[in-house]
């Protein structure tokens, strides 16, 4: 009698240790993409910060190009060498980034440069 208990049982047992396993994995799998969400997010932040501040270094490199290389030209034509100076370095660096983002990076050198200057004056 006891055996065909267990017998009648067994079907109802794996059912119930198989969805257990089941819910096991849901749960591992969503923690695991959690984790990855988050480790990209960071990523990502992380990047944004450096890519930043690795373009304020650039721009100041093309201002300072610009201002040295370019120093009897007018505003235009220094702002266009400071600009596609630039997009060269980026572009070999593999960084994309907006014209307006290069256009600010390159204004506020401007202004550091000229309080600079009038400093040293």
């Amino acid at each position: 009698m006891k055996e065909q208990l267990i017998e009648a049982a067994q079907p109802y047992v794996t059912s119930i240790v198989m969805a257990f396993i089941a819910l096991l994995a849901t749960i591992a799998t969503g923690a695991i993409k959690k984790a990855q969400k988050k480790a990209e997010q960071y990523y990502m932040a992380n990047t944004s910060v450096k890519d930043r501040e690795l373009l304020h270094k650039v721009g100041v490199e093309a201002v300072a190009y610009a201002e040295s290389v370019f120093k009897g030209y007018e505003g235009d034509k220094k702002l266009q060498e400071a600009i596609d100076y630039v997009i060269g370095r980026l572009r070999v660096m593999g960084i994309n980034v907006t014209e307006q983002e290069i256009l600010a990076v390159i204004e506020k050198a401007v202004q550091d440069y000229n309080a600079n200057a009038k400093k040293s004056a």
